[in-house]
Formats: C-alpha cells, structure tokens, sequence
C-alpha cells in the first residue's frame, strides 16, 4: 500500500492521536486488565498524565496560529486602504523557519501589489470595441440591428441590417447618419431615446424603395459619458400582407369576390346612416338565380362555380361604380343603390337585370339560359333598419317567383304578412306529427257507370292551436322543402291501410283507397319496400292502394324515380297521374311511366260548361286514356250537371262536392251505410232524366 506524498502530519492529527490512545489505555485500566502486572499498573497514571500534557501543547500552539491567520486576513483588508510597511530584517529572519509566517509575507506582497495596480487600471477607459462572442450573435441574429452615437453617426450594423437596407456589406453603412439614410422626412439627426415600445414605421432601401418594419430604440452608454442608441428591427412585409389577407378573406367572398353577407349589410348601415342625414331613399335589391339548384345536380359544383362567377361579372356590368354589389350566400346577391329620389328610380335597374341574364351562359361548351327573380325595399318607406330592409326584400323576392320568376316586384305589406304566416307555419310544422295535430280525411270516388263507391281519396289535415286550420296547400309544400313531409307521408299511408280494410271488412271487399307521394319521399331508397311491408302486414293486396303521384316528382326525371314507380307496378300497385292537364309534357309521361289511372283537373271540370273547348279537351283526354288502357277520374265535380255530361263522355270515375266533402273516418262510414240509398237516387234520376247508363 502506497501512501500520497501530499499527505502531512498536522498537529491536529497528533492532538487526536494523543486523545485516542489516553481513552484506549483508561479504558483498559478500569476493565482491570493490567492488575496481574503490578509494574505496568504503576506506570499507566504517569503515562496519562503525560498525553494530558502534549494535548494541551498542541492545543495551544494551533490556537496561536489561527489567531495570527486571522490577523494576516484583517492586514490583507487594510492593505487596500492604505499601503503598509515593509518588515524589518529581524522580522525577517523570525519567519525563516515558520511557513505560517512565509505565507504571511507573500500576501503581504501580494496586497502591496494590488495597491499600486488597481487605481491605475480604474483610472483607465475602456476602449470600444466588440467581443468576437458577442459579434457572433449579433452577425447571426436574425434581426436587424444597428447602434448610432449622440449624433447619429452609425457606429455598428450587423449583417442583416446591411441586407434589408440593401447594402453589400454593415461597413458601408459605418459613420453615415442612418436615421436620415432610412428615412427620407427625418429633419434632423438627433437620436430620440425615448422609443422603448415596439413602433411601426416606414424604412428606405439604397435602391430607393421603401419597406414596413417594426422597430425598438434603446439608449447605450458610451465612453466619456457619451449617449447613443441601439435599434433592433425587421421587415413587417409578410405580416401586414398576412393580415390584409385575412381581413380580405372576412369581408369578401372567395368565390366571386364581391362583398360577402357581413360587408354588404356594414355598408347598407352606413348608406341608411347617411340618408339618414340628407333624405334620400335608398333601394335594396335582393335578386335569386331561378332553378340554379339543377345546374348543380346536373352539371356539378365546378360548372354552377363558374355559372356564379359569371353572373357576378354581369351584375356589376348592370349597375354603377358607387352601387354595392353582394353575394349574400349561394345564388343570392344583394345590390345596394344610394341616392335616389323616388322608388321609381330603382325600376331602369332591376329591368336591366332581368334583360342581362336573358342571354346565355356559356359554360364547358354548353349554352345555358338562366334566369333570375328580383325583389325591391326601399328606404325609409320599407323599413327602417339594414335587417328589416333585407327581409321585405328578400319577402318581394319570393313572391316574384310565386307569379311565374323572371321578373321583379316591389315589396308591400300584403308580401309582409305572406312571409310572417309561412315562417309561422315552418316554425309549427315541426312537431305536429307528436302532437297528434294531423288527421286524415277521405273524399269518396264514385264510379259513374253504376253509381257505386269503388273507393276515395285520404287527404292530409292540419289544425294548429296558434294557426288554426292550415291549408294543404299552404303546408304541404313547406312539408316537402323542410322533410318534414316524410313522417307525413308514412302517418297517412298508415291511417289509409287501416281505413280501406276497416270499410272492406264492413262494406265492399274491393273499396281502394288513394294517396298522394310527393317528390321528397322518391329519394327514400327504402319507399318501396316499407309500403309493400305495410301492406302486407295488414294483410290486403296491393290493388287496395293507389299512389297518386304529381307532374311534380316526374319533372326531375330521375332514374330513381322511374326505377321505383315500375317496381310498385310490378307489384300490384296501382299508379295513377293526379292534376292531369297542368302540366306542359303530361303526354310524354303517360308514355314513359307505368299509369293505370289518369285525374283530370278540376280547372276543366269547372269551365265544361262554359267553354265547349274545355269539354273538347275532356273528351280527348278520356278517349286518349282509354285508347292506352288507362281509366279516368275527373276532380272536383261539384254539380249534377256536371256529372250527368261526364257520363255521357264516357268517363270512368267522378270525385267531387256533390258526391262528399272530405270526412274524417267516422263520417266516412256513416256514408257507407247510406251509399246503397244514394246508389238509388241516383239511379231513379237517370231513368227519369233518360241519362244511360246510370
């Protein structure tokens, strides 16, 4: 084992050797270990008693020399005030042998050194110049950074500071008067240090160009109590764009780049703002595409983008630098005019309008005409506020597609209550089904060749405790354009079932009941297979039930539509076509669609006996039906008259006023109970009236 050459024996280590071996001898001296050795016994006290005496030295002696360390540390303090005195030779020679005292002597030189040298250096100034750490930074910093004097004279740039101002090198920017150089208005080049927060400003390249930053000034101590700055910045280019972007994007469309919605109405509250001021009456124009729906499903999304872009280009055309063009959202626009004198001054416009989307849209090679319906609100006279203004003309909007599209109308307070009941109607519409608001009643069909009841028709009722009772045709298209027509349309098919097999069970075993389908309920993928369902649950034929269906669901002419219709066919279902004669391709689709019964109008049941052209075209209809193997009922047959020249024109079914009214279920078949005494009175009045066939 090796022991450190750096390792000394210290008085302390012999102070704590004498220590420990005194312990271990009394230790085994009161243990009674040396009482067989009288010799060793007589000597151990003395022993004692001798360490007792050496500790005591060495304890001593260490205490002497702290006491003098401490003193060397209290000289060395003081030397720092005032210089001491050089040490005799006596003094000297005393310490030659002590190394505490030669340590001594060292820091005393060492003191009296530091005497001398350190107001020297205080006295002293620093010269300017950069650390290479810190010109390391501040050469990679990715923000510019410059520093000036009191007088403007640049006195550091670094490189990107020399790059944004488009200089080649931070030395051809040194001793220039940079605030001048940045910018072209400074009148003086004094330094203002008190710019601490961030401020926006405009900086100037040596090209001449200019450029936004952001900036930040803070003062700099120099020699010679001399006051300078240093000004960090970067180039705010990126971030304004970024934000003028964004303020773009919330306040234009993407699409078509006119005024969205939110800007349109900030403008239309300014123009009412100011005409409040100076009285002018100002024209809202909201104006919808007609039928544009159908461009998208047949054309796509990309080519009624491209329709929209298109008609925005027409519209601001059409109107003046100072009018406000708007798309309020799909094929919705807003135009805004200002200034006007009278409401009148709004009409060249709007016809203008309507005369510019005559034309056809040429989009993908394809030649489109479209269409469009305006509404006008003016200002005071139509409302007071942006919000009503918009209403009222987007309510006047509505009503000139009412009267045929293609067209404008102002807006009046008769439109306004026409408006209020419909969102009064959608507000109710939903939750009537839970309510148990709707009910169903049924009008009877009669065969006219024997008078007998072959069936009728279910007809959907409204009674709404706020409404009252709502019109069909006031609910029923609402119903078809919010969904709600759906559940509709399962409750009546339901109630129907279970009122023709109510009758058949009671009356007659081949009573038929009719029900309308409306256009929605063909998108069901599923509409086939439930009305087979639930007529097969109730155990009847498919014959009991016929599926009225409007020009309506036809005018799509969807696949699906076509698809469905046949399978119901196939199957037993009896199809017929309601409202025939309205239309303007009905023959068409009693060529393509699977029908067995054709309802004539009660437009034409109402003028045979006014105009001899309505009975001409009655007669030809029901000859062209026969021919193709159809049968046909004729609607809204309200007197006797009208019935006997049905008749005589051979036509198969009558449903009307004169037959019943619509019933609920429970009249219906107090009716049934009584048709056998109609059937009577009927037959009676024909052989009296000598009408065959009755």
């Amino acid at each position: 084992m090796q022991v450190s050459k750096n390792f000394s024996i210290t008085p302390g280590h012999l102070c704590l050797i004498t220590i420990l071996l005194s312990l271990v001898t009394g230790i085994f001296w009161l243990l009674g270990h040396f009482a067989k050795q009288p010799s060793v016994e007589m000597v151990l006290p003395i022993f004692l008693l001798v360490n007792i005496v050496i500790s005591s030295l060495v304890w001593f002696n260490f205490r002497n020399q702290s006491s003098r360390l401490a003193n060397l540390v209290s000289h060395i303090a003081s030397s720092f005030v005032q210089p001491t005195s050089h040490k005799t030779t006596t003094e000297k020679s005393a310490h030659k042998y002590d190394p505490l005292a030669k340590l001594e002597t060292k820091l005393q030189l060492l003191s009296e050194h530091l005497t001398k040298e350190i107001p020297a250096s205080y006295s002293q100034e620093p010269p300017i110049e950069n650390s290479p750490l810190v010109s390391s930074i501040l050469d990679a910093a990715a923000v510019a950074v410059y520093a000036v004097d009191s007088r403007g004279k640049c006195i550091y740039a670094n490189p990107q500071c020399a790059y944004l101002l488009g200089y080649a090198t931070p030395s051809m920017l040194l001793n220039s008067n940079l605030k001048q150089l940045i910018d072209k208005n400074a009148a003086t080049s004094n330094i203002d240090l008190t710019v601490h927060d961030i401020k926006e400003d405009i900086f100037w390249r040596a090209d001449g160009t200019s450029f936004p930053v952001e900036y930040k000034s803070q003062p700099l101590n120099l020699p010679n109590q001399d006051k300078g700055a240093v000004i960090s910045f970067y180039d705010n280019s990126e971030r304004l764009e970024a934000e003028a972007l964004i303020r773009h994007q919330a306040h234009y469309d993407t699409l078509t780049d006119l005024p969205n919605r939110f800007l349109a109405l900030k403008r239309l509250e300014q123009l009412v703002d100011s005409s409040e001021r100076n009285g002018n009456k100002i024209a809202v124009i909201f104006l919808d595409l007609d039928d544009f729906k159908k461009i998208n499903d047949s054309l796509g999304h990309e080519a009624g983008d491209q329709l929209l872009i298109t008609a925005s280009e027409r519209l601001l055309k059409a109107t003046r630098a100072e009018d406000t063009v708007g798309r309020l959202g799909g094929d919705e626009f807003i135009i805004l005019l200002d200034g006007l004198s009278s409401a009148n001054d709004a009409q060249p416009l709007a016809e203008n309008l309507i005369a510019g989307f005559r034309k056809p849209f040429y989009i993908d090679n394809r030649q489109l005409i479209l269409t469009a319906s305006i509404g006008i609100a003016i200002y005071p006279n139509d409302g007071k506020t942006p919000s009503e203004l918009l209403r009222n003309a987007d309510s006047a909007m509505y009503h000139t597609k009412s009267i045929g599209r293609n067209t404008y109308s102002y807006f009046t307070h008769a439109m306004n209550k026409e408006v209020s009941r419909r969102l009064a109607i959608e507000e109710q519409i939903h939750g009537a089904l839970e309510r148990n608001e709707l009910t169903v009643h049924y009008q009877i069909q009669l065969d006219i060749r024997d008078g007998s009841i072959m069936g009728a028709e279910a007809l959907l009722r409204w009674d709404n405790p706020t409404l009252g009772s709502v019109s069909p045709a006031e609910f029923i298209p609402i119903a078809e354009q919010t969904g709600v027509i759906e559940p509709m349309g399962a409750f009546i098919l339901k109630r129907a079932l279970e009122a023709a097999q109510s009758w058949q069970k009671t009356f007659d075993e081949h009573f038929r009941v009719a029900i309308n389908l409306s256009p929605r309920q063909f998108r069901n993928p599923n509409l086939v297979q439930s009305i087979k369902d639930q007529v097969q649950e109730l155990g009847m034929k498919p014959a009991d039930l016929e599926l009225e269906i409007t020009e309506g669901v036809l005018l799509s002419g969807h696949a699906y539509t076509l698809d469905a219709l046949m399978q119901l066919s196939k199957a037993g279902f009896c199809i017929s076509m309601d409202d025939f004669g309205t239309g303007y391709s009905s023959l068409s689709y009693l060529r393509t669609y699977p029908f067995k019964i054709l309802k004539i109008d009660r437009s034409f049941i109402n003028d045979m006996n006014k105009d001899d052209k309505s009975n001409e075209l009655i007669i030809a209809t029901i000859e062209m039906a026969h021919a193709l193997g159809i049968q046909v009922i004729a609607e809204g047959v309200e007197t006797q008259e009208q019935l006997d020249e049905l008749s005589f024109m051979m036509c198969d079914y009558a449903q009307g006023f004169l037959i019943s009214k619509p019933a609920p279920f429970e009249e219906l078949l107090l009716i049934g109970e009584n048709y056998k005494e109609l059937h009577q009175k009927l037959a009676a009045k024909a052989e009296s009236d000598s009408v065959p066939v009755i």
